[in-house]
């Protein structure tokens, strides 16, 4: 190897290294991350990558979730939904049985929130990336990724 290579590849490296996002924090701080924002769907993909339809019946309104006092709730589909949630040690999302409003809707809005509430109640790795902007990330174990977009929660 030249050392024009050799630099080449340190400086590759670099560049390399400074675009990486920064770790998930882990918890009371992602507690604290969580709870400081309303999180907005921006995108949900299967283990394949595909899009997961069911979740953006229409584009407005999309689904926001809200962490607070150990609970998520959950708006933009059909019900309201909620439930308590926990973080373990490996940044792991549990939560525990959902309760929701009982509405009839139409518009694959009620399959929507079916399909929100199937993803959650699986344990989901957390992955929070706060540059440019907070985007939270939560994946399940066959690779199921929700992606949310943060800003401050009123």
């Amino acid at each position: 190897m030249t050392i024009r290579s050799a630099v080449w590849l340190a400086l590759a490296a670099l560049a390399l290294s400074a675009c990486a996002t920064k770790s998930t924090p882990s918890g009371p701080a992602l507690e604290g991350r969580l709870t400081a924002l309303r999180w907005t769907l921006q995108s949900a993909t299967d283990g394949q990558g595909q899009p997961i339809a069911a979740l953006f019946p229409r584009a407005d309104p999309r689904f926001t979730v809200e962490f607070k006092d150990g609970r998520v709730g959950i708006r933009g589909g059909c019900n309201a939904m909620g439930g308590n949630y926990q973080i373990d040690a490996a940044n792991q999302l549990q939560v525990g049985p959902m309760m929701s409003t009982r509405m009839a809707c139409a518009d694959g809005l009620m399959e929507a929130d079916h399909a929100l509430s199937a993803l959650l109640a699986q344990r989901l790795r957390v992955q929070l990336d706060e540059s440019p902007a907070p985007t939270l990330r939560l994946v399940s174990a066959d690779g199921q990724t929700l992606v949310w977009a943060g800003v401050p929660a009123p």
